[in-house]
């Protein structure tokens, strides 16, 4: 697990622009579109203090207010930004009061449960124990601060019933997921295809600690016929045991459309999934206890954000809202991106380590006229709502990445 510091950088609840379309630039005599929106970010902000293992201030207090009266409150991130799972973190932590009783987390349903039970059984050093093994790690829970933030929200329960859930694919776990599949009974022909389908695994993680080729992990490279030879053969399979291979299945048939260019197919196919699993535990919890919980959800931007996302599909940020509402409930979205500057941890699929780089997912790029209102000095929320009237149609249309998200989080 590794640990990296960074400058600071702003808790915004929007991304920035692109340069500006002469026909917008500046309204002769008067302020321009653009400074119009940094005018109504500038007054609608408020400060996040932190001094190095705590977070309060207005900002603190705000998040607080407006989370406690919501069913669902969103963090959509910038991967890898270390303050940033401390934060939700210390959230979690209050909004237990409130209700809160689960966290939602980039894994798959089952890696969520297994990461659950290790740290229920022995909290941090079962998640190490669990990392030690191949395929323990998920993506982005091996550094210090995320896994500090799945002990954290664990730890406000001391009930069986899981706190974490994973709603997502599975990209490096299959060994761990496989292993929970061979341990349960199950007819001849089925164990005879569970060991077609361990040995393809093996054999695709041989390669790729042997080359450091990411194309060889099993969840790029598989064959979803194994998996679908696995099921044929295993009729009266439990729900664990059919989930799990639901999602191998699934994450092979995504990324191979990935591999082979089909980049819109991969994601769209992704959201659905997000969107099935989510839905699985949603009606699965309200079934048993007449109402849905209230819960926090930590996930890249672009599956949280309001209406269609930043790879042109609709996935959790298009769902939440409405489950909410039929509630007469709503949802609140935080949405954090680094700093001018800023350095985030960005995973090295070659070795799976992380290292110390501008953020990918280019969230943060030509922040403009919302960034040029952050504090110098430290870290910024700024109310999205308040841009809204702003963001005028002609605006809107030169600024498409700017309108999606002042108005897909807030």
């Amino acid at each position: 697990m590794l640990k990296i510091c960074h400058a600071a950088y702003a808790v915004l609840i929007a991304v920035g622009t692109a340069a500006m379309s002469p026909a917008i630039a500046q309204q002769e005599g008067g302020e321009g579109p653009l400074e119009k929106i940094t005018a109504a970010a500038t007054e609608n902000r408020l400060r996040l203090d932190y001094d190095g293992e705590t977070f309060s201030g207005p900002a603190w207090d705000a998040l607080v207010d407006e989370a406690a009266l919501a069913q669902f409150f969103l963090i959509g991130e910038e991967h890898g930004i270390s303050e940033n799972p401390l934060l939700a973190a210390q959230l979690f932590t209050r909004l237990a009061d409130d209700g809160y009783e689960h966290l939602v987390i980039e894994t798959s349903p089952a890696m969520a449960s297994i990461l659950d039970e290790a740290l229920r059984e022995d909290g941090l050093d079962g998640l190490r124990a669990l990392y030690a093994q191949r395929g323990g790690e998920p993506a982005f829970f091996g550094m210090e601060e995320e896994a500090e933030l799945l002990a954290a929200a664990r730890a406000t329960s001391n009930a069986k019933s899981p706190v974490l859930l994973g709603v997502d694919y599975e990209v490096a776990s299959d060994p761990v997921l496989l292993q929970r599949l061979q341990e349960k009974r199950k007819p001849k022909a089925a164990s005879a295809a569970m060991d077609a389908l361990v040995a393809a695994s093996d054999d695709a993680w041989a390669k790729y600690f042997k080359a450091s080729g990411p194309q060889f992990i099993f969840s790029f490279s598989g064959d979803p016929e194994l998996v679908r030879a696995v099921e044929a053969a295993w009729p009266n399979r439990d729900e664990e045991a059919a989930w799990i291979l639901d999602t191998i299945e699934e994450t092979l048939e995504i990324n191979r459309r990935w591999v082979s260019g089909e980049g819109w197919q991969s994601n769209a196919r992704r959201a659905a999934l997000l969107r099935s699993n989510f839905l699985r535990h949603w009606r699965d919890h309200a079934s048993r206890r007449g109402d849905g919980p209230k819960m926090m959800l930590k996930l890249g931007a672009s599956h949280l954000v309001r209406g269609r996302n930043m790879v042109e599909t609709f996935d959790l940020g298009a769902l939440l809202p409405e489950i909410a509402a039929m509630a007469d409930k709503r949802t609140v979205s935080l949405f954090v991106v680094p700093g001018p500057g800023s350095m985030t941890a960005v995973l090295n699929p070659t070795n799976w380590t992380y290292v110390e780089a501008p953020g990918k997912d280019s969230y943060a790029k030509d922040l403009g006229a919302v960034m040029d209102a952050a504090f110098d000095d430290g870290f910024t929320l700024i109310d999205l709502r308040a841009l809204r009237p702003h963001m005028r149609p002609q605006l809107a249309d030169a600024h498409v990445d700017l309108a999606r998200i002042i108005h897909g989080f807030d």
